[in-house]
């Protein structure tokens, strides 16, 4: 037994791949081994770490890798697991440091190199986790997940002509992977091409309703941008496919509470927002857009709840 796990990296932003980086989605679901059997650890101990991996008792697989590494020196591929340890209970700072190190003893394997570039998208570097994508976009351009991994970054940096690229030879390869076309909407809405971002996202869409389970995200972004544009009807259409998809996608219920709030339709926009609440609570503009339809509601005493949980918030 190699203590094989399946990873997801990360959710703030392209949800059909599963190793996501953002709560928009990034990357692939991925496999990657501790390797115990290579880690020279008395076979007690590595039966001890077995278990606990085969259970996904990650604090204590932690508890056991930190113990192990107490010793010096510390050889790579205990610290390679040890940051995979790390990243599983939400070290990411942690993950990361054990990871370069790691990799300053021997080259980490690319789905490693991978994690590592999860670790600082956790820690908002995504310079550095750009850094350590176009290595691996580099050494395997045939990967469809690290270029999209790629462009995800290029376009929360505001990279929008970068990740088009990226994106390009993603599709010349695999014209219906639905979450490039996604990205590419997205990228095409930065950029101010609405009409070709429109075309891109309802791609994706087509593309997506085959897929073995729907993402709700380009229902959402193709909704988002027709808010945007003044269509409130369409937009409305849009986000109620995203709820379809899945109910508890919390941005999809505020856009959708706006799109109600915007269209009259105050009731609905309440009940929207408050699944929105319910979802995020630490979402503050939910509890702003609320104070705003309990007051033309007439609900003065919601509106103030809501108003303090946003000042609250706020602070």
């Amino acid at each position: 037994m190699n203590g094989r796990v399946r990873l997801l990296v990360g959710p703030l932003a392209l949800a059909a791949v599963a190793l996501q980086f953002t709560p928009r989605a990034l990357g692939v679901e991925n496999a990657v081994s501790l390797r115990t059997e290579e880690l020279g650890l008395q076979p007690a101990t590595t039966e001890r770490l077995r278990a606990a991996i085969a259970v996904e008792q990650w604090p204590a697989v932690e508890g056991i890798l930190i113990k192990a590494a107490s010793s010096s020196p510390q050889p790579a591929t205990l610290l390679r697991a040890l940051g995979i340890a790390h990243y599983q209970v939400g070290r990411y700072f942690s993950a990361a440091s054990a990871l370069k190190r790691s990799d300053a003893l021997a080259p980490l394997e690319p789905d490693a190199r991978f994690l590592l570039a999860g670790s600082f998208i956790r820690l908002e570097r995504r310079h550095w986790a750009r850094a350590e994508l176009d290595r691996l976009v580099a050494q395997h351009g045939d990967s469809n997940r690290y270029r999209l991994a790629l462009a995800q970054v290029h376009y929360d940096q505001g990279q929008f002509s970068a990740a088009l690229s990226q994106l390009d030879q993603i599709l010349e390869s695999t014209p219906e992977l639905a979450a490039a076309h996604d990205l590419r909407g997205q990228c095409l809405e930065g950029l101010g091409r609405p009409r070709a971002a429109i075309t891109a996202l309802e791609r994706a869409i087509s593309l997506n309703r085959s897929a073995a389970a729907v993402s709700a995200w380009p229902h959402y972004h193709l909704g988002s941008l027709l808010h945007d544009l003044g269509d409130l009807e369409a937009a409305e259409t849009a986000l109620a496919a995203a709820l379809a998809a899945d109910r508890s996608h919390a941005p999809a219920q505020r856009e959708l509470g706006i799109v109600y709030a915007k269209s009259n339709k105050l009731r609905l926009a309440a009940e929207a927002l408050e699944s929105a609440a319910q979802l995020s609570p630490l979402d503050a503009s939910v509890q702003y857009s609320l104070v705003s339809v309990y007051r033309r509601l007439g609900r003065e005493g919601d509106a103030e709840a809501a108003m303090d949980r946003f000042r609250e918030l706020a602070e």
